[in-house]
């Protein structure tokens, strides 16, 4: 059934409205990528995805449950969560951090599922070195291997299984960049609906299967195939500048925000 987010609206205590007015049906075996001006919201509609606050107004519902009510269980099952800064328990090592992931859903085969997530985060070989040692980049991709340990496994028929990552690829290298991107892809051919938000505009129309495009006000402004949602009205409208297209071979290789002056 996937992700059906309904009329969703959110405000903070101080009433200030962050997002409004948001519908989305997404299914498994889609990437997804969620685009937006600074202070779009985001982050916070990855986060009501993911259940950890409830809407103000609204539903997010996921395989017909509201994502916010579920158990800790069954939402392990359903939804793993890589958020933009990471914040690592620096006590652990890799291997055990990284196995963690699983905790909800029981200890079996989690030192499996864990070596073979940091094997496809090229990590293997970082697996007895505590967390707090690491450089950014290799946080970052720790956080998305602990996300990946946990959507391993069998699930009972009619389980979505979703990858809300937050900026995924803010601190990595090229090399690394395209690991993670190509196991994004990986993912959505195993049947994970994946999430995520980006800022690269031409990779977002490469990668993705649908963009969903937020504006300033929390509203969306586009939600439809990539080379739909990334017309050049559309962009300036949500960003405030034109664009240049740069293509090779009819392929997308950068969308560049040209001076106003």
């Amino acid at each position: 059934m996937g992700i059906d987010v309904q009329q969703l609206a959110f405000a903070y205590h101080k009433g200030q409205t962050v997002l409004s007015g948001i519908d989305l049906g997404l299914e498994g075996g889609q990437l997804v990528s969620l685009l937006g001006p600074n202070g779009s919201g985001k982050s916070t509609l990855l986060r009501l995805i993911g259940g950890f606050m409830p809407p103000t107004s609204g539903s997010v519902k996921i395989d017909g449950s509201p994502t916010h009510a579920l158990s800790t269980g069954s939402r392990a099952m359903r939804l793993a969560y890589v958020p933009q800064q990471p914040s690592l328990a620096f006590a652990y090592d890799l291997a055990a951090y990284v196995a963690f992931g699983r905790h909800a859903l029981g200890r079996r085969d989690s030192d499996r599922f864990a070596h073979e997530a940091l094997e496809r985060l090229d990590l293997a070989h970082l697996a007895d070195r505590p967390v707090g040692e690491l450089s950014a980049g290799q946080r970052q991709r720790t956080a998305i291997a602990r996300a990946l340990c946990q959507l391993m496994g069998d699930r009972p028929a009619g389980c979505t299984r979703v990858l809300l990552a937050d900026e995924p690829l803010s601190a990595l290298d090229p090399r690394h960049a395209l690991l993670v991107t190509e196991l994004l892809t990986q993912l959505t051919s195993d049947g994970v609906l994946v999430i995520a938000v980006l800022h690269d505009l031409a990779l977002a129309s490469r990668l993705s299967d649908r963009v969903v495009l937020l504006s300033s006000e929390g509203r969306v402004l586009a939600n439809d195939a990539p080379e739909a949602a990334l017309h050049e009205d559309t962009l300036r409208s949500a960003y405030g500048v034109r664009f240049d297209r740069v293509s090779r071979e009819s392929e997308l290789i950068a969308l560049l925000p040209r001076s106003p002056r």
